[in-house]
């Protein structure tokens, strides 16, 4: 994570620092970035670009990590909301998640270079933050469970995976930045019928 010289940095010169690497991140893979050219895109001496972060991973990480807090404010409170079930929940998250990647395409191209990439970072990055939300998936459906919203012998973990995989696949698939209302309209679509097969089976 950044040193806090970075944090000191005026907005301006954090914005500028931050807009040349995620312009770099989601335009090449990782192993292609080239540090020399968000230093020079950024305007700041290559010796400042240290007092700031460790290296390129360093700075990638904090990049992700922005990611995921700024998608994670879209979702709001609903994400700790334990009283919607869990279909429904499920939904609301993903339009929310829908409405993030329509507002920050960049940071979807950055998260789609990532999964394709599966280099080290990714099996560093990725095992926590699936592992993170397959929990999370996995808290919610037992909730449902004790509700009676879904059937005690279901099996809790593939469930979990099941959602995480589709919704992510979706996102990454369906999202056209060029033509964003048809694209936010045929993803909650894609999603909606998910979850129908999820939740009335196909027998």
């Amino acid at each position: 994570m950044p040193n806090q010289t970075f944090f000191n940095l005026n907005e301006d010169k954090q914005n500028r620092i931050m807009d040349s690497a995620i312009n770099e991140f989601s335009s090449k893979i990782y192993e292609q970035v080239n540090l020399s050219d968000i230093i020079k895109k950024a305007k700041i001496p290559r010796g400042s670009f240290y007092q700031y972060f460790e290296d390129k991973k360093d700075l990638y990480l904090h990049i992700l990590e922005t990611i995921k807090q700024t998608k994670l404010k879209y979702m709001g409170d609903t994400f700790y909301n334990e009283d919607i079930p869990f279909t429904d929940l499920v939904l609301l998250l993903y339009k929310q998640g829908v409405q993030f990647a329509i507002d920050h395409p960049k940071f979807v191209e950055i998260f789609d270079k990532l999964l394709n990439n599966r280099n080290d970072i990714y099996d560093e990055i990725m095992r926590e933050n699936l592992a993170f939300a397959k929990a999370y998936y996995i808290s919610r459906i037992e909730k449902d469970k004790d509700k009676g919203y879904i059937r005690k012998d279901l099996h809790s973990e593939t469930l979990a995976e099941i959602v995480s995989s589709l919704t992510t696949n979706i996102t990454i698939n369906d999202l056209d930045i060029n033509n964003k209302e048809e694209s936010y309209k045929k993803m909650n679509e894609n999603i909606k019928h998910i979850m129908d097969i999820l939740k009335r089976g196909i027998n």
